[in-house]
């Protein structure tokens, strides 16, 4: 598949995502919602931490003659354009549950995108192209961050919330003819015949998987409780909306430019393994350091620069998760597989995204830069007494 189709496939769904996680809650906030509201509202990408459970579905039912992934990326963009032009004749001033309601469904929409996207991705490449994959997504991400996120908050900001969304609605529109562009994965037309038995519940009985999920738990929720408030610190310090989306814009777009491709190229000469247990540990150093500082920077600078800390931590994390997932997967099923790991992931991010209101407020946003390093700290060791455990139980074998 061309470089620039993985590209494309990412941001046209990251476009409706970053609305969600950046721009809305700058606008809650702004308007005067508290920040255990604001955790709640995150709440509202339940949707991924349950999408697997409809995954066999998208691995095994083409839609249309487009083909098993292009089918279901084809109706989810349209999903997605129509559900965010909706949006935008609702009030975020007053309609807070309704505005929500259509977040969860946005979400929801985008939950099922990803699956196809990533069943895609599976299928359209070897292990050897794997990380670089994982590091295309994320340049996709970053286009959808810049897009959803500061240009949608500085458009709303010039010519107001409706007007805004539906020129959002519009480019989602635009980006549904992509799909037609790139071709189905030769997996896909290869397999005949959809697999008779494709089921949730071998997913649920898989061992892997679950010792996986485990691993990355601590991180996760650490470094969702931080992604959560960073942007919201600059709310409270007083940046302008626009301000606090092109902070969080640039540095997203800096972190996957320069440190995912790093964080990729590294991990194309060592296992998958060892590679999550050195980029957590790195990860813990970084935001021990952060906070060792914090107190010695001014209250602007080291709120800039968390978000860039945190912008930085989600690119090493994309990278060597996505891969490793991606390794796990089994063939046929990837879509299934993957999307039930990111599923687990999605749901410890939520964890974190509804407590970070309430830790923010309670302990204040310092304690937030503190539970990212102990969480990747823990999970590097996790995966460290793993790899020893399985050493131990097949000597002679290759770690």
């Amino acid at each position: 598949m061309p470089r620039i189709g993985m590209v494309a496939l990412a941001s046209q769904q990251y476009l409706a995502i970053a609305f969600i996680y950046s721009a809305i809650p700058v606008i809650l906030r702004g308007n005067g919602a508290s920040l255990e509201l604001v955790g709640l509202y995150s709440t509202a990408f339940v949707a991924f931490t349950v999408n697997f459970l409809w995954a066999p579905v998208v691995d095994r039912w083409s839609l249309n003659r487009l083909g098993l992934r292009r089918s279901w990326l084809l109706v989810t963009q349209v999903g997605s354009t129509t559900v965010l032009a909706a949006m935008a004749f609702l009030n975020p001033k007053t309609d807070f549950v309704p505005v929500f309601l259509v977040s969860l469904m946005l979400a929801t929409i985008a939950a099922t995108q990803r699956i196809a996207t990533l069943g895609y991705m599976a299928d359209a490449l070897d292990s050897g192209e794997r990380p670089l994959g994982a590091a295309l997504l994320g340049w996709g991400r970053v286009i959808g961050h810049v897009i959803g996120g500061a240009v949608c908050l500085q458009l709303i900001e010039i010519v107001g919330w409706r007007p805004g969304l539906l020129g959002l609605a519009l480019l989602l529109a635009v980006f549904v003819g992509w799909v037609f562009a790139i071709p189905e994965p030769l997996l896909c037309k290869d397999r005949l015949r959809p697999p008779r038995h494709l089921s949730v519940f071998a997913v649920l009985r898989n061992n892997d998987l679950w010792t996986t999920a485990a691993l990355i738990a601590p991180g996760v929720i650490g470094i969702a409780v931080a992604f959560a408030t960073v942007q919201l610190r600059l709310v409270d310090i007083g940046f302008a909306a626009a301000d606090i989306g092109w902070i969080g814009a640039l540095s997203n777009a800096f972190t996957y430019m320069i440190i995912a491709p790093l964080t990729s190229a590294i991990l194309t000469r060592v296992a998958p393994h060892r590679g999550l247990i050195w980029g957590c540990a790195v990860l813990a150093i970084g935001f021990g350091g952060l906070w060792t500082v914090d107190g010695y920077l001014g209250v602007s600078m080291s709120a800039v620069a968390s978000v860039g800390m945190v912008f930085a931590a989600l690119a090493v994390q994309h990278v060597i998760f996505t891969s490793w997932f991606l390794g796990l997967a089994r063939p046929g099923k990837a879509g299934t597989d993957v999307t039930f790991l990111t599923s687990v992931m999605s749901a410890f991010a939520l964890v974190g995204f509804a407590a970070s209101g309430f830790v923010a407020a309670r302990f204040g946003y310092g304690i937030t830069l503190i539970m990212p390093g102990v969480g990747y700290a823990l999970s590097a060791l996790l995966a460290a007494t793993l790899l020893r455990q399985s050493a131990s139980a097949a000597p002679g074998e290759d770690g």
